[in-house]
């Protein structure tokens, strides 16, 4: 108890200034001033008080003082004299202000205090604007040192700035202190790094307890894993730090890969947003073209679509490309993506499956090019719960470690637009954590992770529409990939759900996946149907069909009736349609993988 005492003694200081009195105009009513001031350096705080002794030489029962801010002529309080006591002396507190060298960071040693300015009426009697104006100088200023360091990209994986390496402009750096056991405020210069990847951070060495500097972990999303980039976070007690470096690796190569997210399930009689994209996750940067075939019996709608195409070729959408890496993030952690808006044709019933495709040019150094192309079938169904979880490949698994990828779509059914929305996964301990990657996202998201195997994906400000004022705009999706530890048990059921949060509402929980781990050498996975291909449409001498694995191909009129027939074996197989009248007509296609319709018109 003794040594708590002396610390108090030698590090809470308690200042004042000589008082100042002030007297009314009729005489009765006088004031004195009693400005004090405590500070801290162990906390670097303290408050600032500004007390009114007032006095009134002839007072009664019921007796009033009034105390008034000038500055916007409010009343901020009024005294009554409940005793009849005469004279009535009474001490007001009339601003306290509490402050810390954060925000008032002292120069010369001296803390500078204006108060607003006021007036104390009693009866007639009046003191106006009165404003105390001080100076403190403190003789026991806290202490400040530098946190410095540098976000840099290492390219030789050598955990040290050398030559061929570079600093990350904006990159994000977080700051936390920790008093004790309870977590503070933010200190220092803020978030984000400086020319070349340049950081610094003003430290309070005086009330030193235990810093930590760190990347937020959504940056494990972004960069590989390398000895340098394990937990990249720095504890320390003492200042200054020159050399609190985040090295991080983002190897010099091209990965295009295409994706499509589409809805859970398509509606019928409801127009719904795809979402094709491309990703880049090598850091070299990456441009070309994006090309979605659209089943034949959809219709694109460039209006209300987010990202239109550059350029529509009957079914077919191209976009432009550039720029694309791991670097250049942007809001969709290095995607390039469009949200198509679509509508179904008349001819769509339940039970049809409607098929898309997208590709890719093949950038010379890319690393791997099976990935760069991709397509998706998509059942047709009255109804269905809009906030579900997809896996693929679904059923069983090897125990060899397979990639699953898991798809999570929500919507807002609610009342109004989700300001913000939240999605927590908690993934089963048998997968490699450091292997999860976020594949894309319908809206401007940011992951990260709550716990060694839990992550959350960070909706913020994407004010969703509710399903009754814009239903198809009404939807999200997120989509990742993670891989599971080989050797994993056979007969291992890995189950996976999520929780979506929309707002501050309880959790909106999606179905259960389940894959079981099988003996198999490889996953069972489902066979990728490529859709059928018709071109030119419209067409005036011949159409060719590609992607037919064989099968009949028959076109038929708008009444129902066969005008063509024909057996073929090849991919690809050209028709002569010179003889047909000018109309629209629908190609029947029939094969072992699948079968289609397509509209086509003649001309």
């Amino acid at each position: 108890m003794k040594k708590y005492l002396l610390v108090l003694i030698c590090f809470l200081a308690t200042f004042s200034v000589k008082a100042q009195t002030y007297t009314g105009t009729h005489g009765h009513l006088s004031v004195t001033l009693a400005d004090t001031m405590t500070h801290d350096s162990i906390t670097c705080s303290g408050w600032y008080y500004v007390n009114y002794n007032i006095a009134i030489d002839s007072s009664f029962i019921g007796d009033s003082v009034n105390i008034v801010d000038t500055s916007f002529g409010i009343l901020m309080r009024t005294y009554y004299n409940a005793t009849g006591a005469s004279p009535w002396i009474f001490t007001a507190t009339v601003w306290n202000e509490g402050f810390s060298d954060i925000i008032t960071p002292i120069g010369g040693g001296y803390a500078h205090f204006t108060g607003i300015p006021t007036k104390v009426t009693c009866l007639i009697d009046t003191l106006w604007d009165i404003t105390p104006m001080d100076s403190f100088l403190i003789s026991n200023p806290c202490l400040w040192s530098i946190v410095h360091g540098r976000a840099y990209i290492d390219n030789d994986s050598n955990c040290i700035f050398s030559t061929g390496d570079y600093g990350l402009e904006g990159l994000d750096i977080k700051f936390v202190e920790y008093v004790t056991s309870s977590v503070d405020s933010l200190s220092g210069a803020g978030y984000g790094t400086y020319t070349g990847g340049y950081y610094d951070y003003n430290v309070q060495v005086s009330w030193m307890w235990n810093y930590v500097v760190s990347l937020p972990s959504y940056y494990s999303f972004i960069f590989h894993t390398s000895p340098c980039f394990t937990s990249m976070t720095y504890n320390f007690t003492t200042a200054p730090i020159d050399t609190a470096d985040f090295p991080v690796r983002c190897t010099h190569m091209i990965d295009v890969e295409c994706g499509i997210m589409p809805p859970g399930r398509i509606r019928l009689h409801r127009d719904f947003y795809l979402d094709p994209f491309v990703n880049n996750t090598g850091c070299d940067a990456a441009s070309g073209t994006m090309t979605l075939v659209l089943d034949s019996r959809v219709n694109y709608n460039s209006t209300l679509s987010v990202h239109p195409a550059d350029t529509v070729r009957g079914d077919t959408l191209i976009w432009n490309y550039s720029g694309l890496s791991n670097l250049s993030s942007g809001s969709y952690w290095n995607s390039f993506i469009s949200n198509v808006y679509l509508s179904l044709d008349s001819t769509v019933v339940v039970g049809d499956t409607l098929c898309f495709r997208v590709y890719t040019n093949v950038p010379a150094a890319d690393i791997n090019a099976t990935n760069n192309d991709y397509s998706i079938c998509v059942p047709v169904v009255y109804s269905y719960d809009p906030n579900s979880k997809e896996v693929s490949p679904a059923g069983n698994i090897s125990s060899h470690g397979d990639t699953l990828t898991y798809t999570i779509n929500f919507q807002n059914t609610g009342s109004a637009e989700a300001q913000n929305i939240r999605i927590v996964d908690t993934l089963d301990s048998r997968f490699n954590m450091s292997s999860l990657k976020v594949l894309s996202a319908s809206h401007a998201m940011m992951p990260k992770w709550l716990a060694s195997n839990v992550v959350e994906f960070d909706f913020d400000n994407i004010n969703l529409p509710d399903s009754t004022s814009n239903e198809p705009g009404s939807h999200g999706v997120v989509q990742f990939s993670i891989a599971l530890n080989p050797g994993t048990t056979i007969g291992t059921q890995i189950k996976n759900k999520g929780y979506i949060y929309f707002d501050l509402n309880p959790p909106v929980l999606t179905n259960t996946t389940v894959n079981t781990v099988t003996m198999l050498t490889l996953a069972t996975k489902p066979p990728v149907i490529i859709p059928v291909k018709i071109y030119p449409n419209p067409a005036t001498d011949k159409i060719t069909v590609e992607n037919l694995n064989g099968g009949q191909i028959s076109i038929l009129n708008m009444n129902g009736s066969i005008v063509y027939s024909q057996e073929v074996s090849n991919q690809k197989t050209e028709i002569n349609v010179s003889n047909l009248p000018d109309g629209i007509y629908i190609i029947k296609t029939v094969s072992k993988d699948a079968t289609s319709t397509i509209k086509f018109t003649k001309q």
